[in-house]
């Protein structure tokens, strides 16, 4: 026993020794903030309700966003806290997606948000836990979604709580594995529990092609009853977060491939997902979910002059299938779900500069049917069950490297004929008829300027016009005579300052 102390007593002595070295060694802990400032003023008519039938709805407001992120690094672990500010300018109703106005005295309490809050630190590879030849990286927490798909909204976009293990197999060869913890039942039997699973790998056969394969897997008890229902958004009045108490079970396999290829001036990007699964429906049963998506961009630049396409079509249900027998579908249910959900449209389906009334993207707070989530396409790729194509072409000229401008057109229709005696509201579009009499949706034309005046500092200037479609109609009043869509137009201007 004297032995065994007397050697552990020298082991210690000898890593105290060498730990002032050790720590010597260590790198220096650095701290830095960085993000960005909006500030916005927007001018709009037929854009701010779910009623677009209405001539005399127009708006205009000015607002600020600020998001500053916090990180802590010490090698190649890092923490990072990242803050966002939303405000309208004025007392009175606040501007959508704000979080609070300011008055004449501006002394707001109570509004910071906490958008991120992670940690990242080595899983494998030097100086890691696990002690492998591969490097990977663990991030922890509420985080930005990361590593499953090239395009927006799609599939996976937007924050989630949750995990992230990115790993480099090779230097052409990348995997991400993510859980998301949608809701946490923690130790009660009462609560609900939902969550994804998304599994993809990355593999570059040769220079200026990537092609990745992914899988996703996402279970919901009840839905998920968090911002608007992201990724399970109601349909024709079904919601699996409200009806039959809130506990509706929905499965979800989504599995399918991305590739990205660049030659030269020319690029392409074409997605196809399939997604298959089950919808438990009140009184028991279950409804099969068969949809899937397909999404092709394009690109094709000569000198200052960049010109880009997607194509995105998705399919949809007849106006008189139902999942279930309801007031907004009074028809037998029981059909199949052919509408396609992502797990994490993250409000920027179809962005990326292709459309300013569909999906924001200068003024990105809220989009054309925001209070519809299943309608609206910054959230949802199908227009409600019926499915929806969407065409878009943009046309970007740098007449200096600091002064760009660029045109916009875009169309789209929907998959199956809308019934447009219907009204809209938050759950979708009610089929009294049951008969589907349109599927143009409408078309929309940008213009708009980037001029970058200051080193960080950005004007964005854009005006929206989109001539409403026929598919838009509806009975603003439940039972009530259809009503012709009036057309929408926006005009938004916005100083972004980065750091």
């Amino acid at each position: 026993m004297r032995r065994v102390v007397a050697v552990g007593l020298a082991v210690v002595a000898t890593l105290a020794m060498l730990a002032p070295a050790a720590f010597a060694q260590a790198p220096t802990p650095k701290v830095t903030i960085n993000g960005l400032f909006d500030l916005s003023l927007s001018v709009s008519k037929n854009w701010s309700d779910l009623d677009l039938t209405r001539p005399n709805d127009q708006g205009a407001y000015s607002r600020q966003r600020g998001r500053f992120d916090i990180t802590g690094e010490v090698g190649k672990s890092k923490a990072v806290w990242g803050l966002e500010l939303d405000f309208s300018n004025g007392a009175g109703v606040t501007a959508p997606g704000n979080s609070a106005a300011f008055d004449l005295d501006t002394d707001v309490a109570g509004v910071v948000e906490t958008k991120w809050l992670y940690l990242e630190v080595p899983l494998t590879g030097t100086g890691a836990m696990i002690p492998m030849p591969v490097e990977s990286t663990l991030r922890g927490g509420a985080q930005p979604a990361a590593g499953h798909s090239y395009k927006f909204g799609l599939l996976w976009s937007g924050d989630f709580p949750g995990f992230n293990v990115s790993t480099k197999w090779a230097p052409n060869v990348q995997s991400t594995l993510t859980y998301a913890q949608i809701q946490e039942r923690v130790f009660t039997t009462t609560a609900n529990e939902s969550w994804a699973l998304l599994a993809s790998l990355e593999v570059e056969p040769f220079k200026g092609l990537a092609i990745k394969p992914t899988y996703t897997f996402a279970s919901y008890d009840g839905g998920n009853p968090g911002t608007l229902n992201l990724g399970i958004e109601a349909k024709n009045g079904f919601s699996p977060t409200t009806a039959g108490g809130g506990d509706l079970r929905t499965e979800r396999h989504t599995f399918g491939a991305e590739a990205r290829w660049t030659a030269g001036p020319f690029s392409l990007v074409p997605t196809f997902w399939i997604q298959l699964g089950d919808q438990e429906i009140p009184g028991g049963g279950e409804a099969d979910i068969q949809s899937w998506l397909a999404d092709v961009e394009a690109g094709l630049r000569f000198g200052p002059l960049n010109l880009r396409g997607k194509f995105m079509w998705t399919p949809g249900m007849d106006a008189n299938d139902c999942v279930v027998t309801s007031a907004a579908c009074p028809f037998p249910g029981g059909d199949d779900i052919k509408y396609y959900q992502a797990i994490n449209p993250g409000f920027i389906v179809a962005a990326g500069g292709f459309t300013e009334i569909q999906t924001s993207n200068i003024e990105y707070n809220t989009a054309l049917l925001g209070g519809a989530p299943g309608l609206s396409l910054r959230q949802s790729p199908s227009y409600d069950k019926y499915g929806r194509i969407f065409a878009a072409f943009r046309a970007d000229y740098a007449i200096t490297p600091a002064y760009t401008l660029y045109g916009v057109v875009n169309a789209s229709w929907t998959d199956e004929k809308v019934d447009t005696s219907g009204t809209v509201s938050a759950t979708g579009i009610t089929s009294p008829d049951g008969r589907g009499n349109a599927r143009y949706l409408g078309t929309e034309l940008n213009v708009g300027q980037i001029w970058r005046f200051a080193p960080s500092v950005t004007l964005d200037t854009i005006f929206a016009y989109m001539f409403a479609g026929d598919a838009l109609n509806q009975a603003p009043v439940a039972g009530g005579p259809t009503k012709d869509a009036e057309d929408i137009y926006k005009l938004i201007a916005r100083i972004r300052y980065t750091f």
